[in-house]
């Protein structure tokens, strides 16, 4: 009987400290993702900035959010956010130099496709959602927790 109990309290101390170290794991991924969502998060609302400044039809003001935009992606450390954004930091930088308001229509729509794919795979935020405009045949993403109303740069 002692030793059916020995073997009991081994088992129980492995068994114990085996789901206290799967717990830290999990504690640990869960810490990496929220700093990850929450440097990505920065982004979102530097590119809502951007997305608002199409509205006023001021380019210094598409530009100037451009580069900000730019400056925060590039703060990024996540290497498989920042390699998927590779391309969508190539359009912002076009925007930032760009005086044509056309052009910078045109490279809204590969941003916002470039911050779509680190949404839907690496960073989730469920406060954004992706729109079409049917018109013009271009994409842009929006906040739907701060309006109900739907808000498209290129019309």
């Amino acid at each position: 009987m002692k030793k059916l109990l020995i073997v009991a309290m081994v088992f129980s101390t492995v068994f114990s400290s085996l789901a206290f170290s799967a717990d830290k794991d999990q504690k640990v991924s869960a810490k990496k993702e929220s700093s990850k969502n929450e440097a990505f998060n920065k982004v979102l609302a530097q590119y809502e900035s951007l997305h608002k400044a199409f509205f006023d039809n001021d380019n210094a003001k598409v530009k100037a959010n451009a580069q900000s935009l730019l400056d925060g992606i590039e703060k990024i450390k996540d290497k498989k956010i920042s390699k998927t954004l590779s391309y969508t930091k190539e359009k912002l930088t076009e925007i930032s130099e760009s005086d044509d308001i056309k052009a910078n229509q045109e490279a809204m729509n590969i941003v916002s496709q470039g911050l779509f794919v680190v949404l839907d795979k690496h960073a989730p935020n469920k406060s954004y959602a992706r729109y079409y405009c049917p018109m013009v045949q271009k994409y842009w993403l929006q906040n739907i927790t701060e309006s109900d109303k739907v808000m498209n740069p290129y019309a």
